[in-house]
């Protein structure tokens, strides 16, 4: 009551000062009835299933009934979803809803998800499933992004959206700053052109109030003056409701809001959709003259989240790689008659693409979220890994496998030529009626071609296994290796050299320090320079404090607080654990707190790089462990590896310098460049001499935080943040004694080179460190695709494709493709059989969103010209 009469004086004062034109001035708000719905975050998602999604929707379509010009805007397909799962009466009502124009779909993705963390293809399925769920349950299209509540966004969603017919985005967060911005950087717009890599862009709104805001005419007249201020735009969306725990417009808002519509001389209000606001925005004269933000959206908080919850990090990045290889091997076993499973695949992408919401993958919510997430993860690792199987299964029953001893295939997820590492499990050697049986006597191991192949047995997570290199695996493909006994273990040449603790190959030398067990020296074979500083240490060890000034408040699993770092310059033990003709292992161990850590320094035979494996059993509270590698080089700047291309960023500590600049994107150095303390990147970051003649590129397998400072290279290892908020229970992150965490376990790799990073190929690396070969026993048989076998080869190595998938409407084959270093090419596809028709198409296969180009075609080869950065998806009609 109380609420209601101070409302009622306020709009007294409010139109006493326009009658005497105090604030009297043009304008028009856009209102657009919203609930942010977080699917999980400080609750389980069955608490939205049931409680959140009905009680929100069924509130929103009653005050639809008593105001039939009140709109609603609503993301994230997962919602609908669940709705017409469990309430069809909700999803019935709001079918109708739509129909009637009163309910507006927006996001056209399947969750709001985190951008920088999920890798390219996610991004695209997050909107290929979403809209296609949309269009085939509501007949609409949905032209607006919606990611209000996430935390950065990566530099090439402006060309995902434009591929996936999103023309416009809505986000609130680049105003957020907290973590040591003193002075703050404020994010300079409200709305802007957002350019992506490629040029592509698209029309942004960054809101000016808050996205789960009410209806309060002075607070609307400040943010509208802001508005015009900035951009000479006297016309503002408004999202008004209340939300995390959705609940949306409340009757009283929607009141004021019709109070307003009829007050004299107060800017014309109207409820109105999003999509009708952009147009209108699109179509003002002052649009064209937008600023234009072509570069990533960094959000200058919340960077804990690259690292919080390392598990779930883990998983995603797996389950990725998992779907990836089945959809590939699939499409190609379908050639010969196997059954492409996509009425298993779309459900099993679904449940992934869910976990990328940005709460979860984040690791900013509860553990019974992570309990579930676990679930899910350890579900599609099972059911994809069954799909996969049988895939590969149809191929290798027409491999010719005839000969002596058992077949092995070695099976190449990358559609290029890869020589790479093989691990052999041997139990699974022995075939099913001997496994559990001893090790197998003396055996070899030799190529397609009678070559005897060397190997070494080691014990890899508890397991017996045979460890080799396979040379040149066709792209896509197989080749045939044999295992045959042996009247003695055969005796190998090695190019390996372990002196103390210096090992050698025929390509580097590397040296560890016995006290610190940290690498010591990294030098290219011949060269009498090292890649690190004389002074200075590699694959450092780092603890940093990092609790919030005021703890346990704050916001530990979402911020940094780094303070006091203890660097672990003294190892428990370093020794040397492994020699043989393939590796050799030096293996450090140490201890921080309650924490203790085993770092496997490992090189390979011919091998151009140095290989790490680093496993944590963690305990700590308020702790951020790093590795930390200094590299004599010097630059401004690193390249760091997103989702469908690379970005670079400057030194953090970097004062601005007329004579240094960015190359992608191309500019020089700008005050918010010294927020970026902690930044996020996928499978590689590299640091270039600035005079290009050398640098040290940097891959992992599951990590997402980086810093580059003073040409130190940091990587985030894990962390131990309190979850929640201080009224929720005290439960900690990433902590070990968790059965679902358990021992932390990273691999890395360390790979000096000459010239830039592009002569590196490093994407290609990165795919290549995540997708390891794969190996199938299969009986002796004759086969009619020999004992070499490529599907698909695809150059030059600027080209990387992305995805290889049966098209979802047809049998045609779907190819994702991107070009990574910022130069034209001329990929040509090589096919095993010779391709009909190939034409390029939208990433939602609808044709509709680029221009329907069609490629020339010459035997088996498809010759695909792509631009600078640009993202191609093609059909291909065989």
């Amino acid at each position: 009551m109380l609420r209601r009469l101070a409302y009622t004086l306020l709009l007294c004062v409010i139109f006493s000062c326009m009658t005497t034109n105090l604030f009297c001035q043009d304008g028009e708000f856009y209102l657009v009835g919203h609930a942010h719905i977080d699917p999980s975050w400080l609750w389980p998602r069955s608490e939205t299933i049931h409680e959140v999604c009905p009680l929100t929707f069924r509130s929103v379509m009653r005050i639809m009934d008593q105001h039939p010009d009140f709109i609603f805007g609503q993301s994230a397909a997962q919602l609908y979803k669940w709705m017409q799962t469990y309430y069809p009466d909700v999803f019935q009502g709001i079918k109708e809803k739509v129909a009637s124009g009163q309910w507006e779909i927006v996001g056209g993705q399947w969750v709001e998800h985190n951008t920088n963390i999920p890798n390219g293809e996610s991004l695209v399925r997050q909107h290929l499933y979403a809209k296609r769920f949309f269009k085939d349950n509501f007949g609409v299209d949905v032209h607006v992004g919606w990611l209000p509540d996430v935390f950065g966004f990566n530099w090439n969603m402006p060309q995902i959206y434009h591929k996936c017919g999103i023309d416009y985005f809505v986000t609130h967060k680049l105003k957020w700053q907290v973590e040591r911005n003193n002075p703050p950087v404020p994010f300079p717009y409200h709305l802007f052109w957002w350019q992506a890599s490629d040029g592509s862009r698209v029309l942004a709104f960054h809101t000016v109030g808050d996205y789960n805001q009410e209806v309060i005419p002075d607070e609307m007249l400040q943010e509208l003056a802001e508005l015009k201020a900035k951009h000479g735009v006297d016309k503002l969306l408004i999202l008004f409701g209340q939300g995390d725990h959705g609940g949306g417009p409340m009757p009283e808002m929607v009141n004021r809001a019709t109070e307003l519509m009829h007050m004299p001389g107060f800017p014309k209000v109207r409820f109105s959709k999003a999509q009708a606001y952009f147009e209108t925005i699109k179509a003002l004269p002052a649009s064209a003259g937008f600023p234009v933000v072509n570069d990533e959206l960094y959000v200058k908080t919340h960077r804990g989240t690259f690292t919080t919850d390392a598990q779930v990090k883990r998983d995603n990045r797996r389950c990725e790689v998992v779907l990836m290889d089945t959809e590939e091997f699939s499409a190609v076993a379908s050639e010969f008659g196997h059954s492409y499973p996509q009425a298993a695949l779309q459900p099993m992408w679904e449940k992934l693409l869910f976990g990328q919401v940005h709460d979860n993958i984040d690791g900013s919510a509860v553990g019974e979220v992570y309990r579930d997430a676990a679930t899910d993860y350890t579900d599609l690792k099972i059911e994809g890994g069954t799909l996969l199987d049988a895939a590969l299964a149809s191929i290798a029953h027409r491999a010719n496998t005839e000969g002596e001893g058992r077949a092995l295939l070695v099976f190449n997820p990358s559609p290029w030529v890869r020589t790479d590492l093989v691990s052999l499990d041997l139990q699974e050697s022995r075939g099913p009626q001997n496994r559990g049986s001893a090790l197998p006597g003396a055996f070899k191991i030799v190529d397609s071609s009678g070559r005897l192949v060397p190997y070494q047995i080691v014990n890899d997570d508890g397991a017996d296994k045979a460890i080799f290199f396979a040379e040149e695996v066709p792209g896509l493909g197989f080749k045939e290796y044999r295992m045959a006994p042996s009247p003695n273990r055969p005796e190998f040449q090695t190019d390996l050299v372990v002196s103390g603790l210096k090992l050698a190959n025929s390509a580097i030398e590397i040296e560890v320090d016995e006290n610190t067990g940290n690498l010591k020296s990294l030098k290219k074979k011949g060269s009498e320079s090292s890649f690190l500083p004389d002074n200075l240490e590699a694959n450092a060890l780092e603890v940093w404090e990092d609790r919030p000034p005021d703890a346990p408040g704050g916001e530990p699993a979402w911020n940094i607080y780094l303070g006091d770092v203890h660097k672990l310059d003294k190892a428990e033990s370093v020794k040397v654990v492994e020699q043989g003709p393939v590796r050799a292992v030096v293996q450090v161990k140490k201890q921080f707190g309650k924490s203790s850590f085993v770092q496997d320094i490992v090189l390979y035979s011919h091998a151009e790089r140095v290989d790490f494996e680093f496993l944590a059993d963690w305990h700590e509270h308020y702790r951020f462990a790093k590795v930390a590698f200094p590299l004599r080089l010097s630059s401004a700047f690193a390249t760091y590896e997103i989702p469908f291309g690379s970005i670079q960023r400057f030194d953090y500590t970097f004062k601005e310098d007329p004579n240094s600049r960015l190359e992608e994107p191309a500019r020089s150095w700008e005050i918010a460049d010294r927020t970026k303390f902690e930044v996020a990147a996928q499978r590689w970051a590299d640091v270039t001499d600035q005079s290009g003649d050398h640098g040290v590129a940097l891959l992992n397998d599951s990590k997402y935080g980086f810093s580059f400072e003073q040409n130190v290279l940091r990587m985030s290892l894990v962390r131990g943040p309190r979850r929640g908020y201080p009224d929720t229970p005290e439960t900690w992150s990433d902590q070990s004694d968790e059965p679902l965490v358990g021992i932390h376990h990273v691999k890395y790799a360390l790979v000096p080179h000459r010239g830039g990073w592009q002569a590196l190929a490093p994407t290609r690396l990165g795919v290549a460190f995540n997708a390891p070969l794969l190996v199938k026993f299969e009986p002796a048989h004759i086969g009619e695709l020999g004992r070499t076998f490529c599907a698909l080869n695809v150059e030059p190595s600027n080209v990387v494709v992305e995805a290889v998938k049966k098209a979802e409407d047809s049998n045609e084959l779907i190819v994702r493709l991107y070009e990574t270093d910022g130069k034209n090419a001329e990929s040509v596809l090589s096919f095993n059989r010779a391709p009909q028709a190939a034409r390029e198409t939208d990433m939602l296969e609808w044709d509709k969103y680029v221009a329907p180009k069609s490629f020339v075609i010459e035997g088996k080869k498809v010759k695909v010209p792509v631009a600078p950065h640009e993202i191609k998806t093609i059909r291909v009609k065989f």
